[in-house]
């Protein structure tokens, strides 16, 4: 016989496991990373929690945070009328459109709390990303090396390159992206060298973004 868990009991205990684990910690890290060798993946603690006794301290803030999540995660409907879903997101939201969950959706139930907080980001940027698109205009010269002071507004990993792609903002108006191994803490100040690689309108604006590649990080103040 299947087991049948309440939706709002696994994405709360998923909140607890996430608070627990001050964040998002796969089984690979587990395995592979020595910062979490102690540690228990958040699926492992939400398997421990409902089948093994294990239990995590499940406050009403958790609770509070699942709520939230199921309501803001259903928005997904919404965006399936601008765009086509991921299967990712196909499957969250009929994750958290159902009043159960089975077994084997623990895993993704484990990853709902950091699902969560990167829409949320990705939103964030979004309304950011509009305003500064009415100002941005082109930084540095095409095809020269230039130095710049920029903020940075939004760090997004790409798996395809490994990477990240890093956005900032140059003088608060101007949009100015890289790639790097590593990311950045959003709001850090960082002053940068590059290769001025092109200047184009952007994918979702009209505004211009200036492409730097080849980079040398002078400085970073956080």
């Amino acid at each position: 016989m299947e087991i049948e868990l309440k939706t709002l009991d696994v994405i709360s205990a998923s909140c607890s496991a996430f608070r627990f684990n001050q964040g998002f910690v796969k089984k690979d890290q587990t395995r592979y990373d020595v910062k979490f060798k102690d540690a228990k993946s958040n699926s492992e603690l939400l398997y421990n929690h409902f089948f093994n006794g294990n239990k995590l301290d499940v406050l009403q803030e958790d609770i509070d945070q699942a709520l939230e999540i199921i309501d803001y995660l259903k928005g997904l409907t919404f965006k399936a009328i601008e765009r086509e879903l991921t299967e990712f997101e196909t499957n969250v939201l009929k994750l958290v459109s159902s009043e159960i969950i089975t077994k084997e959706q623990i895993g993704i139930s484990a990853s709902l709390p950091k699902v969560f907080l990167n829409k949320v980001e990705q939103d964030n940027w979004t309304t950011r990303e509009t305003v500064l698109s009415k100002t941005s205009k082109e930084v540095g010269e095409l095809h020269k090396r230039e130095e710049f002071v920029a903020n940075v507004e939004f760090s997004r990993f790409i798996p395809r390159t490994m990477s990240y792609l890093i956005t900032c903002s140059v003088d608060n108006k101007h949009i100015l992206k890289f790639f790097s191994d590593k990311t950045f803490p959003v709001d850090s100040i960082i002053n940068i060298e590059g290769y001025v690689k092109s200047h184009n309108r952007g994918r979702y604006h009209n505004g211009i973004e200036t492409i730097i590649n080849r980079i040398k990080i002078l400085d970073e103040q956080k």
